[in-house]
């Protein structure tokens, strides 16, 4: 069982991060929607509900690679078709615009099913719905009953493909972060989707034994997310999926690390300190999934393969006029400080001054070490822009892995 105090950790996280906009339509990000997720008009609305049920038909890491890829690929084919996305029920047609997308290589392995299940949406929504799932949805009386209906007629929705749908279910019937389109069902009778990433959150709880992919292959799946729900009641009785994004979120964090207890409680105690530091929810982490340049590619092979655990780009800090967002956040720390690695090819006098007030204002928690080529160190220093008051330390970034190995092994500041 989970101690008092790990369950008063874990319930001001969520309440903490309950009101985060879901990664899939947050407009502050880019690339943006082409319609409003809020919107009050009718016939938008009616837009809404089958835009998302494609989005989530597709959730999954071996589908989609990363939640991001479902959002930028919908994007992208709507950019592609504009509102015939919702008719198009052939796939080779949503195929060749796939095939050509700028990110098709970080889509996940089973990338080829992608058309075949977006088109079996919107047959679906045609045939079954009649092109309005508000008043389809009315047929039911509880979201367990449209998710079953959902799972007979949708590729991927279904058997074990199931918390596709509750994650559908969580957007279209919790209020605003989500949309709150579905108005006749109850968040009371909502189950918990088990996600990877929600799962990771419950084998740490000891709710799960495994996050083992025959989870998902197997009836234990039912049982499994039955607990989770089960736990998230009795924090939330009239709520439970009021639990899915931070888990979400939390899951993230969690990921390649120790799935116990300690860790669980050493990740919420890290995340209410940086709150308690930033003012910020710890919103971030669903910004970015994916490596901007080849050094930070490198940079998180070689942390992967020493099983050194890490959070990418994990938080943004507000700093006077501007923000900087970490490349990693080790689990390693420096004398009680995080530590920090900021992988460059090359770097300007701006973020050189970024860096000083990262320090400045958080250098008491966390240790900024810049990964820089052998060759311009030198440079950046005759330039004072390697000054003590920028970073830590720096390192040339081809001999990463001998810092790493230094970490790894605890001699690394000794």
């Amino acid at each position: 069982m989970a101690t008092d105090e790990l369950i008063s950790l874990l319930v001001k996280f969520v309440d903490m991060n309950s009101d985060v906009v879901d990664v899939q339509w947050d407009r502050r990000m880019s690339p943006r929607l082409l319609l409003n997720p809020y919107s009050e008009n009718c016939e938008e609305k009616k837009m809404v509900a089958h835009y998302f049920l494609l989005g989530s038909s597709i959730l999954e890491d071996a589908v989609v690679g990363f939640p991001e890829n479902a959002r930028m690929l919908l994007i992208h084919l709507h950019k592609a078709f504009g509102n015939r996305l919702f008719e198009i029920t052939k796939p080779h047609l949503f195929e060749e615009k796939i095939n050509v997308c700028k990110f098709y290589g970080s889509l996940g392995p089973y990338r080829e099913v992608i058309s075949e299940i977006l088109t079996s949406v919107n047959k679906f929504v045609k045939n079954n719905a009649e092109k309005n799932l508000i008043e389809y949805s009315q047929k039911f009386s509880k979201p367990e009953d449209f998710v079953e209906d959902l799972a007979q007629n949708i590729e991927r929705m279904n058997a074990f493909h199931k918390d596709n749908a509750w994650v559908y279910m969580r957007w279209m019937v919790r209020p605003h972060p989500d949309l709150r389109i579905f108005e006749h069902f109850s968040p009371e009778d909502l189950y918990v989707p088990l996600t990877e990433n929600n799962a990771n959150v419950a084998a740490s709880l000891g709710l799960i034994n495994s996050v083992a992919p025959y989870l998902w292959q197997s009836d234990t799946v039912v049982g499994a997310r039955q607990r989770i729900t089960r736990f998230a009641r009795q924090l939330f009785p009239k709520d439970p999926a009021k639990v899915d994004y931070p888990f979400f979120l939390l899951g993230r964090w969690l990921k390649k690390k120790p799935l116990n207890k300690s860790t669980l409680k050493e990740a919420l105690q890290f995340f209410e300190h940086i709150h308690g530091v930033t003012g910020q929810p710890h919103a971030y982490y669903q910004s970015m999934s994916r490596y901007k340049s080849g050094w930070e590619i490198k940079t998180a092979r070689i942390l992967s393969r020493m099983e050194i655990p890490f959070g990418y780009e994990p938080i943004d800090f507000p700093l006077p006029g501007d923000n900087y967002i970490p490349d990693f956040i080790l689990e390693k720390s420096v004398h009680g400080r995080k530590i920090v690695l900021e992988p460059h090819y090359e770097m300007t006098k701006k973020q050189a001054r970024k860096y000083s007030l990262f320090k400045q204002i958080y250098g008491h928690d966390f240790f900024l070490i810049l990964l820089l080529k052998n060759d311009l160190i030198p440079f950046y220093h005759k330039r004072n822009m390697l000054t003590d008051d920028v970073c830590d330390d720096v390192w040339p970034i081809e001999f990463v892995h001998l810092l790493a190995e230094k970490i790894r092994t605890g001699a690394y500041g000794q």
